[in-house]
């Protein structure tokens, strides 16, 4: 298992998983007309994969965001993150938050993400270190019209030190 930033390449396998992943999970809860477009929104800084030999399994996106969650400006936003459910439950989704962090880190940025309320999506970010900072309209609907609750959570990339200055 390697994570590594997508290429263009990459993107036919990245729409397959997100294919599946729709099919099991409803995400995205509509599916895009053009989902190698979803897949590389405005403002992309980076993609990364996780692959598995040449498969991937796994992608995540960082995208510039002019004012986060927390109404701070300078964060990256973590957005378009999901598995194949055949690999799931295999370190792919810890390996992949693993490479984001290390990507936030090598920018100097912190990272913020919100997801919809979900018990083991929830806990998957907070084992990774990713602070739950509060909640709000996702500002998107289900196609039921339903507008779900978001989870607003923070990676501190910023605080974080290391060597002589690590904090104890």
């Amino acid at each position: 298992m390697v994570v590594r930033p997508r290429t263009d390449d990459d993107l036919p396998g990245c729409v397959a998983v997100l294919r599946a992943v729709h099919a099991a999970d409803r995400y995205p809860s509509t599916w895009p007309a053009v989902p190698a477009a979803f897949l590389s929104p405005p403002g992309l800084v980076t993609a990364l994969v996780v692959t598995v030999g040449e498969r991937v399994t796994g992608h995540a996106a960082l995208l510039t965001d002019d004012v986060d969650a927390a109404g701070d400006s300078g964060a990256l936003r973590l957005t378009r993150v999901f598995v194949d459910p055949a690999v799931r439950r295999a370190g792919h989704a810890r390996a992949l938050l693993a490479g984001v962090a290390t990507a936030l880190a090598a920018c100097g940025r912190d990272g913020v993400l919100d997801v919809v309320e979900s018990v083991p999506a929830e806990r998957l970010y907070r084992a990774a270190g990713w602070v739950r900072t509060g909640a709000a309209p996702a500002g998107w609907r289900f196609p039921d019209g339903r507008e779900p609750v978001a989870a607003l959570y923070r990676l501190p990339i910023t605080q974080r030190r290391t060597g002589d200055d690590a904090v104890q």
